[in-house]
């Protein structure tokens, strides 16, 4: 049986990468559809992890170098903090056992 589960994570997002305000924001990310037991899967996993950090930290303009840095270290902390549950989410289904997570901050 697949259970659904979902990883909620805060990160801050840039509203505007040339003033590069910091503000709270939030997202979840499904598993639905994916086994974590293949490495298919897991990379799946990892592109709805990285789309959703994308999404949450906005888009840098092309001629703001300051901005685009910013965004990538928008993303990588957005990363970085869901990646304890990425991990526990990947040894669950390693060891076939039905958990249910929801963590956020």
């Amino acid at each position: 049986m697949k259970t659904l589960f979902l990883i909620s994570f805060a990160a801050l997002a840039f509203a505007s990468p040339a003033h590069a305000q910091p503000v709270a924001a939030q997202t979840a990310v499904s598993t639905a559809g994916l086994d974590l037991g293949t490495a298919r899967g897991v990379r799946a996993l990892d592109l709805r992890i990285l789309h959703a950090a994308s999404a949450l930290c906005g888009t840098p303009s092309p001629a703001d170098p300051r901005g685009r840095q910013d965004y990538d270290q928008c993303r990588a902390d957005a990363r970085a903090t869901v990646a304890a549950e990425r991990e526990r989410l990947l040894a669950n289904a390693r060891s076939n056992a039905p958990v249910a997570l929801a963590a956020g901050q």
